[in-house]
């Protein structure tokens, strides 16, 4: 049989450089990130995973010497599983961003796909829905800028696209309309993003 797996081995940094293995697989994802000789790793199966975010944070005293990056991802019970890496001072910083980018469109590819296509779908059939904290229906989205929550008509929504964040905002009133979410600290910011890119494309906005 095919071995369908693709698998990456993450070591986390100096004070834990032990590899630990992390298997992608169509129907599940495992990560060695126990330490329990009984219990090695974490699975979560494709149908349970519901969320992921993820980005990278410099390492800092008086001066930057590194980078940590981070990939955490979600099941429908809330429970996290955390992937994360440094680099110092440059090395191997070529092979860890690689690294980084290979799982992040791995994970989209095998298991986020899904979940943009079903939202997708919810749109086509006039269905509500919602991605973090933005509301989809047929006429509009809404989100809550500062607190209050704001109504953007399809014609009016616009987004543009930055490295660590998304920017959505009224086309009619961008300065008191608009917000970002960011890719490390906000869930799902990518699938709101390829969604949101979709209907815009698809309404020719």
């Amino acid at each position: 049989m095919e071995n369908r797996n693709l698998e990456f081995t993450i070591r986390r940094g100096i004070l834990d450089n032990a590899p630990r293995k992390l298997i992608l697989n169509p129907e599940y994802l495992k990560f060695e990130n126990n330490d329990s000789i009984t219990n090695l790793n974490t699975t979560f199966h494709k149908d349970e995973i519901s969320e992921f975010r993820f980005g990278m944070k410099w390492i800092s005293l008086e001066v930057t010497f590194g980078r940590e990056y981070f990939i955490y991802i979600k099941n429908k019970e809330n429970n996290v599983l955390k992937i994360n890496f440094r680099t110092y001072f440059g090395n191997k910083k070529t092979e860890y961003q690689n690294l980084y980018r290979e799982i992040i469109i791995n994970l989209e590819k095998l298991y986020f796909g899904d979940i943009i296509d079903k939202y997708l779908k919810m749109f086509a059939e006039n269905e509500n829905f919602q991605i973090g904290e933005v509301k989809f229906s047929k006429e509009n989205i809404l989100m809550k800028v500062k607190g209050t929550e704001k109504v953007i008509s399809w014609d009016k929504v616009r987004f543009k696209e930055y490295y660590t964040y998304l920017a959505i905002y009224s086309s009619e009133n961008p300065e008191s309309i608009n917000r970002g979410f960011y890719y490390l600290e906000d869930w799902n910011t990518l699938v709101l993003h390829s969604v949101l890119k979709s209907i815009l494309k698809h309404k020719e906005l």
